[in-house]
């Protein structure tokens, strides 16, 4: 691996948008771990939790459950439900980690957020360029991003009078902007629907709580979409077809 000062320009260049996002989104976080845990050494807790996970819905999560701590078992579900998708993002990457050691290796699979996969993939290194040290650069940029995010959030809510009301809905509305932007394809709108569908029958029809219908209504759903995944594909390829002879 050879990391060249033009790699490591190019890798901030392309992350600069991730930047934006995760210091917005871990001063959230990191302001609500402020107000709402009860703690000694609160930025160094939000240190230390924003280094081992860089998950943000998972980040939004932990200040739950330090608040009002939950089972074991139903963080080790919740965890593994909201990040299993980060394994499928692997698969495409792993001719490309391959010769890498097990240290390495193990960082940048560990770091594979959505940002960062989606960056990593487009591999935008600059011609000549080694791009293991531009997936490196990327990652540890992003990662340092969320780190500084959280941590200046709970500095910044422990010592100024903020109101942390509504703050706790910046992920969900992080989330509906994506679901928003990609229901604008029809080929989005079925998966959707289904997710929708799932969610209210274990409201509606299980009677879940609010706080506890998450671990259900995901495995539900995906295996609604396993269950139909022939007739999704075929939906899918209609909708393509449809777009490509409009065009």
């Amino acid at each position: 691996m050879r990391m060249t000062k033009r790699v490591f320009r190019a890798a901030f260049v392309h992350s600069l948008p991730v930047l934006m996002g995760y210091v917005a989104m871990g001063m959230a976080a990191g302001i609500l771990l402020a107000k709402k845990v009860e703690m000694p050494c609160r930025t160094g807790w939000a240190f230390l939790t924003s280094m081992v996970n860089i998950s943000g819905a998972l980040q939004f999560l932990l200040v739950e459950w330090t608040a009002n701590p939950i089972p074991l078992t139903s963080v080790v579900l919740l965890t593994l439900c909201l990040n299993l998708r980060y394994a499928m993002y692997g698969f495409s990457l792993l001719d490309r980690f391959r010769p890498l050691g097990f240290g390495l290796k193990s960082y940048l699979v560990w770091t594979l957020t959505d940002e960062t996969y989606a960056i990593e993939v487009a591999n935008r290194v600059p011609e000549g360029e080694d791009s293991i040290a531009y997936c490196l650069s990327v990652a540890a940029l992003d990662h340092f991003y969320w780190v500084a995010g959280v941590v200046a959030g709970a500095l910044i809510g422990g010592e100024l009078p903020i109101d942390s009301r509504g703050i706790d809905f910046a992920m969900t509305a992080l989330f509906l902007v994506i679901l928003t932007d990609q229901c604008r394809e029809r080929i989005n709108r079925l998966p959707a629907v289904i997710g929708l569908v799932s969610a209210l029958f274990c409201r509606v029809v299980l009677a879940m709580p609010i706080g506890k219908m998450l671990l259900p209504t995901i495995p539900l759903m995906v295996g609604v979409l396993l269950v139909f995944r022939k007739r999704l594909l075929a939906f899918g390829a209609g909708q393509l077809g449809e777009e490509s002879d409009a065009t």
